[in-house]
């Protein structure tokens, strides 16, 4: 009987929680009616935009988690993905590059893609297309120090290119992307 006894006050307690629980709703909700309209309003557009994020967070957190198992597609197999270092060096170098510092730029690309992050060299033959003539040369040291098809057809569509910023005989001491690019080429000849 005594087991009897404990669920009856299981029972009572269960619901008079229960009963506290509906007039607390009930108290809310009756505050909630007293609230003028544009709070009302407020309230819903706050509420509405949690709801928003908590679901991008929750599909972004997805996206990631398949992202990690590894699929059957070659699309998949075929891109490897960057070490965290030479990620960060990349992104390091597009700090730099933003802030008009090209050599320190064009060198955390070139350490990115021999460190395995395929964005630097791309970085770098983008550089080689730049408005600024120091932006281009600078492009054109780093890739000397790479080896491969696209780091030479960069370097030798710059060395045939005529810019606006530059003389078609520059001086010793003017800036000649032409020049770097042509020295550079010597290098992958050379080495």
């Amino acid at each position: 009987m005594a087991s009897q006894g404990f669920t009856d006050d299981l029972k009572y307690v269960m619901r008079d929680l229960a009963a506290s629980a509906r007039e607390r709703l009930a108290a809310m909700q009756r505050r909630l009616r007293a609230l003028p309209l544009p709070m009302k309003m407020k309230i819903g557009a706050c509420a509405a935009a949690v709801t928003v994020f908590a679901g991008a967070l929750a599909l972004r957190g997805e996206a990631r988690t398949t992202s990690h198992h590894r699929t059957g597609s070659l699309a998949a197999a075929d891109v490897p993905r960057p070490a965290r270092a030479a990620s960060r060096i990349y992104v390091a170098g597009s700090s730099e590059e933003s802030r008009g510092e090209y050599k320190a730029a064009a060198q955390s690309y070139a350490t990115a893609a021999r460190k395995g992050d395929v964005r630097g060299l791309y970085k770098l033959v983008a550089m080689t297309r730049a408005p600024q003539c120091e932006a281009r040369s600078e492009a054109a040291d780093a890739l000397a120090t790479l080896r491969g098809a696209k780091a030479t057809a960069a370097l030798t569509r710059l060395a045939e290119s005529n810019f606006k910023d530059e003389p078609k005989s520059p001086g010793i001491f003017s800036c000649s992307s032409r020049r770097a690019a042509q020295k550079a080429l010597e290098k992958h000849g050379s080495g």
